[in-house]
């Protein structure tokens, strides 16, 4: 049965109507300046009911809940807010974003720009659009490029790979990496590095920028050889997503960051 892309949408937007019309009432902390307030919460249980109903059966896993990997079959993958600091701050980048994989990979994603009121989506092998229009990277690499505040931090260690990557181009960071992915695919950043995002950061996002013909990359996946083992042991992905024309070089430079086992042993050898 083909998915219904049509109700999947008005699931996204209802989700938005509901975030913009709360007023927060509770703000609790859920790490070092990591925040989660009952917006998140209900959005969560919004898009858990209206989710199930879409695709009876499915589980639906949520950054707002305990995640235990499943041994098969279909699941979704929510982010009620991303950005939520940003939210608290009436800052205007944050997102709603799902995903839907079936087994290892997405099939279907979905972001929406809660501000912008942009929607992102994408199908896997059937390309990705933006407001009903398709997606596709120019032949020219953006020179603004999306760092995260923990790649920020991590680049204080690796000056050369920092003055590397500003060689090619300017940092940005708006506080909500689905939208640094989505933007990635629509061509307004070059590249969007992130050293602390997890599964719901970069899930949807990453399916859009892939069908649209950006390149992605998670290092931590890569040195434990299952993604879906790195997501849901809810570790941070190290992930690098970018235009073609970038990728093999900002992938070579952030080797170096976040070396995988192989390269750590040439490493120690070496010294």
């Amino acid at each position: 049965m083909a998915f219904d892309f049509d109700a999947f949408t008005e699931i996204l937007s209802e989700a938005r109507e509901l975030v913009t019309n709360i007023r927060h009432s509770d703000v609790m902390t859920k790490s070092a300046l990591d925040f989660v307030t009952d917006t998140d919460f209900r959005v969560d249980a919004f898009l858990t009911q209206k989710l199930a109903a879409l695709t009876p059966g499915v589980p639906i896993f949520s950054e707002e809940r305990a995640m235990e990997r499943p041994q098969e079959g279909a699941f979704w993958i929510v982010d009620p807010v991303d950005g939520t600091h940003n939210m608290l701050a009436d800052v205007p980048h944050y997102a709603i974003s799902a995903a839907l994989f079936d087994g290892r990979e997405a099939q279907i994603a979905g972001v929406m720009d809660v501000v912008a009121q942009g929607l992102y989506l994408a199908e896997k092998g059937s390309g990705a659009q933006v407001n009903g229009l398709s997606l596709r990277l120019s032949e020219k690499a953006s020179t603004l490029f999306a760092l995260s505040s923990g790649a920020i931090d991590a680049l204080f260690g690796q000056a050369d790979v920092y003055r590397a990557l500003r060689k090619r181009g300017k940092v940005r960071n708006l506080g909500s990496q689905s939208l640094h992915l989505c933007y990635v695919a629509e061509g307004r950043f070059g590249l969007a590095m992130s050293q602390e995002a997890r599964f719901w950061d970069d899930a949807p996002g990453r399916l859009i920028a892939e069908e649209a013909g950006a390149g992605y990359r998670s290092f931590a996946a890569l040195e434990r050889g299952d993604f879906l083992d790195v997501a849901f042991s809810n570790a941070p992905l190290c992930s690098l997503c970018a235009h073609p024309d970038l990728f093999d070089e900002a992938a070579r430079l952030l080797s170096k960051l976040w070396p995988v086992n192989s390269e750590r042993t040439e490493v120690q050898e070496k010294q």
